[in-house]
């Protein structure tokens, strides 16, 4: 009975063990992992150690020998523990498995199906009740599930060695270096005592900093690929073993280069590509590596002048310019000389002048941004030399970062102040002479004494009057005892600022008062200034306004030509100020330090144009009529704008009937533009004829219900009315000053001024062209400086990732 029993058992037992085989399989196979695990873990965590300190070139720290002693005792002791793995290396056998399994089972399932009752093995109540033990055994049995692997090593790696290797790895597969594994195959091909060491070769290719090229490694570049390379690339290349008979072959240097440095540690060559050629790395009769170069040359700057020696409103030199180059101009300077064979030579000018220097300014350049083409306006105050007036050379220069020069010369008179006061006018045309030539003094003298000899007939205050006679007598004193250099410049100097006086009065003061006004608001906004300082400076800035409005009226007052509507257009102007000042001090407020310049620059032109209304220059018919059509033009300009934001609110493309309403009206405007542009003569002339097309376009946009396309061409209109009044206004000028009896030739100078980053004053921000200014030489190279070693850090291949993304981005934004 007992071996029926154990025969039924066996069988039964056998069945669930092949019903079970595929979690026996996975369950043998989580056993064998957790032996793996046990037996090598000391094995893969010396390897990873291992990797970490060739990865980052420990190898590199020790001497040849040394390293190659160093990497076989790493490989024998990755044998012992290898061989100390397998030789504890037990493969699990089914009867273990089983008996893990059966572990995870409640009562122990699979040992039970192979049990068999001790006693009442004749009972039949016995007999159902161990079969239904049996049963639920089975049950369990086939319920149970593979085993998990259990890979924990804190007992046997008590002080997380595995961990801290781990670590180490993933930090060498991130930052190392990949060259890391040089040493160590050359550690393991080399002969210990052998002779003949393995080569590598390493090259890079630097390009100039200015051309802003990255560096290349030349060492990953195939040998079919032809390199185009700047003229002034610096290519390194480094040689690591090989034999004695490697040589150097190139022909892109204007002299051969060779290998230095010692054969059992490094050999190096520095190329400096001036040509095209090839290069080649011999070892002997083969070609190790090689690389064919074309080299691009850079070609010298290029300067180009865009218009004629010009003038602003306020009489300094202003002249358009283009500079191009390959790779960007980083400097250019102005030198102004006279042209002697130009010049009428009557009266003071008729003897030989003095010698002295040229006149020299920097050129404008951008701060940010390419600078390969560049369009920018010289404007430079020389209204207190001697030469304005006269005919002068320009020679305009720039130069490339490779020391090449580009130039040109043009042609025209130096710009400066018109004098139409006749006293002023002649002081001023003294002070030239006595620079002219020490053999004008006598009759400069002559003139001045014959000028104020009849003091009733000057209409001037007594104590200037004493100021100028006092002057006067100063200079005929100088001249009995002989005049220095010293005594020549100060009285030079005090003639130009009483010729200033006549000519302005307080109105200088009143616009330098502006300017610095102006100045101080500007710098407050731009360093985020308290509110309260911002409001006293708008406060300041609205007297010195005031002031300076006051001066144009009182010396409008004392012309007996001045237009009737004088008052209208004052009150208009003030108006529109006003308004002005009160955005101006919402955006300082706001810190909104470039909306601020752009209103500032409104304001200037704004008070420009109420100055040529109040001045001589302002009062003719025509002038009249230009700044009506001005206003015209602006009403149009608002109503336009006003449609156009009604027909966005609405969702419509604007009522038809008004904007053809508006093309009727602004017809209407250019036509009489039209009889105005008849009138004129010279650029003027030309400014207003931009106009005209800008009006026949705006009409078009509004036949055509194109509110946005004519807006566009309104503004443009405005802005060249603007011009065309500032122009006419120096062509009047001009004529005046053959009224008061100037003659050609004659000095008329403006005393220069400027701040300390040389910018002009009387200009907030930017120039009268409305083009970038910037500071002097010293700031623009630092700022230079700073842009090349940006350039630099950014080609560097052994920085961070990290750390050239952000220096691109510092590119890609100045």
């Amino acid at each position: 009975m007992k071996a029926l029993w154990l025969d039924f058992a066996d069988k039964r037992y056998a069945s669930i063990l092949r019903a079970s085989r595929s979690k026996l399989a996975l369950s043998r196979g989580a056993m064998l992992l957790e032996i793996l695990a046990r037996q090598f873990w000391r094995l893969w965590t010396f390897a990873l150690f291992a990797y970490a300190f060739v990865a980052f070139e420990g190898l590199e720290l020790l001497s040849l020998n040394l390293g190659r002693v160093l990497v076989a005792l790493v490989l024998l002791a990755g044998l012992g523990l290898f061989v100390n793995g397998i030789r504890g290396l037990r493969l699990p056998k089914r009867d273990d498995v089983v008996d893990r399994l059966d572990e995870n089972g409640e009562g122990a399932p699979l040992a039970s199906l192979r049990d068999y009752p001790a006693t009442g093995k004749k009972d039949a109540f016995t007999r159902a009740l161990w079969d239904e033990h049996q049963a639920q055994m089975a049950a369990r049995a086939s319920a149970l599930l593979p085993l998990m692997p259990d890979l924990r090593l804190s007992g046997f790696d008590r002080y997380g060695l595995r961990l801290i290797a781990l670590v180490c790895a993933l930090i060498a597969i991130s930052f190392a270096p990949s060259g890391g594994f040089t040493s160590v195959k050359n550690a393991i091909a080399l002969p210990v005592f052998g002779s003949a060491i393995p080569t590598s070769i390493e090259v890079w290719a630097t390009p100039p900093a200015y051309t802003g090229k990255p560096q290349i490694y030349l060492s990953e570049i195939s040998d079919d690929v032809v390199l185009a390379l700047p003229v002034g690339t610096q290519i390194v290349m480094q040689v690591y073993g090989g034999s004695e008979e490697i040589v150097l072959n190139e022909t892109v240097s204007s002299r051969r280069m060779a290998f230095r440095g010692n054969l059992e540690t490094m050999r190096n060559a520095t190329i400096s590509v001036k040509k095209s050629g090839e290069i080649e790395v011999l070892d002997g009769d083969k070609v190790l590596d090689s690389w064919q170069i074309i080299a691009s040359l850079d070609f010298a700057p290029k300067i180009t002048v865009k218009e004629a020696l010009g003038q602003t409103t306020s009489g300094s030199v202003r002249l358009p310019f283009i500079a191009t180059d390959d790779y960007g101009v980083i400097g250019g300077n102005a030198s102004i000389v006279l042209d002697l064979k130009s010049v009428d030579r009557r009266f003071g000018l008729e003897p030989d002048p003095v010698e002295r220097a040229p006149l020299t300014t920097g050129l404008p350049l951008p701060f940010r941004g390419p600078k390969d083409d560049i369009s920018e306006v010289l404007i430079e105050d020389f209204s207190n030399d001697l030469w304005v007036g006269l005919p002068v050379i320009v020679t305009l220069t720039v130069r490339d970062e490779a020391g090449q020069v580009g130039e040109i010369q043009t042609f025209g008179n130096l710009p400066g102040k018109y004098f139409f006061v006749p006293l002023a006018a002649t002081f001023a045309e003294q002070r030239r002479d006595l620079l002219w030539s020490p053999e004008n003094n006598t009759r400069a003298l002559q003139v001045l004494k014959a000028a104020t000899n009849l003091p009733e007939d000057l209409a001037l205050a007594s104590g200037t009057y004493l100021q100028i006679r006092s002057a006067i007598r100063r200079l005929e004193t100088m001249l009995v005892d002989g005049m220095s250099v010293e005594e020549l410049s100060e009285i030079t100097e005090t003639f130009w600022d009483i010729a200033i006086y006549l000519e302005d009065g307080d109105l200088g003061d009143a616009r330098e008062r502006l300017r610095r006004a102006q100045e101080k608001l500007l710098q407050a906004i731009e360093q985020n200034a308290e509110k309260e300082e911002i409001s006293r400076l708008m406060e300041e800035l609205r007297e010195a306004t005031d002031d300076y409005i006051e001066m144009l009226v009182a010396e409008a007052e004392q012309n007996p030509d001045s237009p009737d509507d004088r008052n209208a257009q004052l009150s208009d102007g003030n108006d529109e100020l006003s308004k002005m000042m009160n955005e101006l001090q919402q955006l300082a407020e706001n810190g909104e330090s470039d909306s601020a310049r752009r209103l500032l620059e409104e304001m200037r032109k704004l008070i420009e144009d109420m100055q040529m209304a109040l001045q001589d220059g302002g009062r003719s018919e025509q002038l009249e009529q230009l700044q009506d059509t001005l206003n015209q033009q602006q009403g149009l300009s608002d109503q336009a704008f006003q449609q156009l934001q009604e027909a966005l609110e609405n969702g419509t493309e604007g009522t038809a009937e008004t904007a053809q309403e508006l093309a009727a009206r602004q017809e209407a405007l250019r036509k009489y533009l039209e009889g105005l542009q008849e009138q004129q003569s010279g650029v003027a002339r030309d400014s207003i004829a931009d106009a005209d097309e800008n009006m026949e376009a705006s009409r078009d946009h509004l036949d055509a219900g194109e509110l946005g396309q004519a807006l566009n061409e309104q503004a443009q209109a405005i802005e060249n009315l603007r011009e065309s009044i500032r122009r006419l206004g120096e062509e009047i000028q001009q004529a005046g000053q053959g009224r008061d009896g100037l003659q050609e030739g004659d000095t008329q100078n403006k005393q220069a001024s400027e701040d300390p980053l040389g910018r002009e004053l009387g200009r907030i921000g930017t120039t009268e062209s409305g083009e970038t200014y910037v500071p002097d030489m010293n700031a623009s190279e630092r700022a230079l400086e700073l842009l090349e070693e940006i350039r630099r850090r950014s080609g560097d291949v052994a920085r961070p990732q990290a750390e050239k993304d952000y220096l691109k981005r510092l590119l890609e934004r100045f």
